[in-house]
């Protein structure tokens, strides 16, 4: 059986604006660089050596675009996938680490001319394909459309080039899955199910960013840093749910102390008064059982999975003490162990040094003239 897989999207810092999009279960890392061209457009797939010759993927007569979360390791049948999308349809391609010779000679290149044929898929214009995953024939694509995600089951079958896609059952909501917000990473996983990371992150209307504005209004303002991990199983119809795990439902207030003296004068001497929020965020005491925003499936195994999860938690100002209020970003490793399907406490890796994700607070929340910053951690 295999031990291990890991598929993640992390930035490289490299000037060719490379990605690693994949890691297979022998432990070949597999990054991805674009050029896009008048004619065509090109992903070019390394194999570990960034400065090696890559596989060559070309999408000819229109310029196509990347699903969000691009690559895809297939573990049951060793396959790197990759995944495009233009106005005409789909482009995948796959058994793509098949294509490197040992020798580090002259790998091959894949042309896809033609989008696949769609059954019952549409392609919509306005939406945002976010994920993907496919083993064997199963399919399963997220999009964002009109500002609700879905999910929607498929069967895959031909070579690349001459892929048919048909659609199983109609697309779900997150809605439908009992949770909010936009699919982020999913795995079809050895037990015969599969796992879709959701992610709710921002303010009111803000969709998907780490941004929390409007703190000096006259109306709540409404946060959001939450998610969870969905298990989905496969039916005649489609899918339906088998659990979720790490969600918060409820909103709390998140108190601006000492009210009466929250009226005060900023650094460009202009007044303002700042109100409560209203947050989908996990308590503090909840911080090891629920995701603040998971956004890749960073290791797979037959009984845990390791998440990526990066989000924010606030405290707001005390203005009769004079103290800040205070951004406390969570960029982390969380494992959830799939007997239990729960989030493992002991098992959460704080990485404060590295961000999944940029995280931003406007507003003088934590720059008021002579405040000292909160010292305790977080609200208790």
């Amino acid at each position: 059986m295999r031990e291990n897989e890991i598929s993640s999207s992390t930035t490289v810092s490299d000037s060719r604006n490379k990605t690693t999009g994949a890691e297979d279960i022998d432990g070949n890392k597999y990054y991805a660089e674009f050029s896009t061209y008048t004619s065509s457009s090109n992903v070019f797939i390394y194999k570990n050596n960034i400065s090696s010759s890559p596989v060559d993927i070309e999408t000819s007569k229109e310029k196509s675009s990347t699903i969000t979360d691009f690559m895809y390791y297939d573990t049951v049948n060793s396959s790197l996938w990759v995944g495009l999308y233009s106005s005409s349809g789909f482009y995948f391609a796959n058994n793509i680490n098949k294509l490197f010779y040992e020798d580090g000679s002259q790998p091959g290149s894949i042309t896809l001319n033609t989008p696949c044929t769609l059954s019952g898929l549409s392609i919509y214009p306005n939406a945002t394909y976010t994920a993907f995953a496919a083993s064997g024939t199963e399919l399963y694509i997220a999009y964002t459309n009109n500002g609700t995600s879905y999910l929607q089951r498929a069967k895959i079958e031909g070579q690349n080039d001459s892929f048919t896609i048909t659609t199983i059952g109609n697309p779900q909501s997150t809605q439908d899955m009992g949770v909010d917000g936009q699919i982020t990473d999913i795995v079809i996983h050895y037990d015969g199910y599969v796992y879709v990371l959701v992610s709710q992150t921002g303010s009111k209307n803000f969709t998907d960013m780490y941004m929390v504005n409007n703190f000096n209004s006259d109306s709540t303002t409404t946060v959001y840093s939450r998610g969870a991990i969905v298990r989905l199983e496969p039916t005649s119809s489609g899918f339906k749910l088998s659990a979720k795990t790490g969600w918060t439902e409820d909103s709390r207030t998140i108190a601006s102390s000492n009210k009466d003296k929250n009226t005060f004068t900023g650094s460009d001497s202009d007044n303002y008064t700042f109100y409560d929020v209203n947050a989908y965020i996990p308590e503090y005491s909840e911080r090891n059982s629920h995701f603040y925003g998971p956004r890749r499936f960073v290791a797979i195994k037959p009984k845990e999975l390791a998440i990526a999860d990066c989000g924010a938690n606030i405290v707001m100002p005390d203005y009769g003490s004079k103290k800040n209020g205070k951004l406390f970003k969570h960029n982390r490793i969380v494992k959830v162990d799939l007997y239990k399907f729960a989030l493992e406490s002991s098992s959460v890796i704080d990485l404060n040094s590295i961000n999944f994700s940029n995280l931003s607070l406007s507003g003088s929340i934590e720059s008021v003239t002579n405040f000292n910053n909160l010292e305790n951690n977080e609200e208790k």
